[in-house]
């Protein structure tokens, strides 16, 4: 699966995952942002001074290095044309993974999820680790993320250092 285009069929239009490069960061900025400030308020509760703080590195300029790092990987889903989510891999970290409001709940951040976890299976990582907020914590818990750490806090934010192990 990874390297290449992979086309799950949802409702109402296929969705396509495939990895991207730099070009697409500012697509992928748009996307980012989207979700944070829509679907994020359980941890920022549209409290302007926290949502601008988690959103303050979350730049075209910024994903674009972050997309071109050593040992980076970066998917987007698209439906039809449109971005609808995006994930990097960094090493062994799933360092983000968000989808747009219009497309939550409808296996998005899954099958994003699944071609990370397939790229660093390939790798051969023994497991995969990210931080979660706390929006995303049940979502994780389902796909095998068991909590590993103490919640950790930044800018008013609370991560939950998050674990799967192949």
């Amino acid at each position: 699966m990874t390297n290449s285009s992979v086309s799950l069929q949802t409702c109402p239009t296929a969705l396509r995952i495939s990895p991207v490069v730099a070009s697409a960061a500012e697509e992928a900025c748009t996307v980012i942002r989207q979700s944070i400030t829509y679907c994020c308020a359980l941890d920022h509760h549209h409290d302007t001074t926290i949502l601008n703080a988690w959103l303050a590195n979350k730049t075209p300029e910024n994903l674009a290095a972050w997309i071109t790092a050593p040992g980076a990987m970066a998917w987007a889903a698209y439906r039809e044309e449109a971005m609808v989510g995006f994930a990097l891999l960094t090493r062994a970290t799933l360092a983000l993974c968000y989808v747009v409001p219009e497309a939550l709940h409808q296996g998005v951040g899954h099958a994003l999820l699944r071609e990370a976890e397939a790229h660093a299976r390939q790798s051969r990582l023994a497991a995969l680790g990210l931080e979660s907020t706390r929006t995303a914590e049940a979502f994780y818990r389902r796909n095998g993320y068991e909590p590993a750490g103490a919640v950790q806090s930044w800018a008013g934010l609370q991560a939950q250092p998050m674990r799967k192990v192949f």
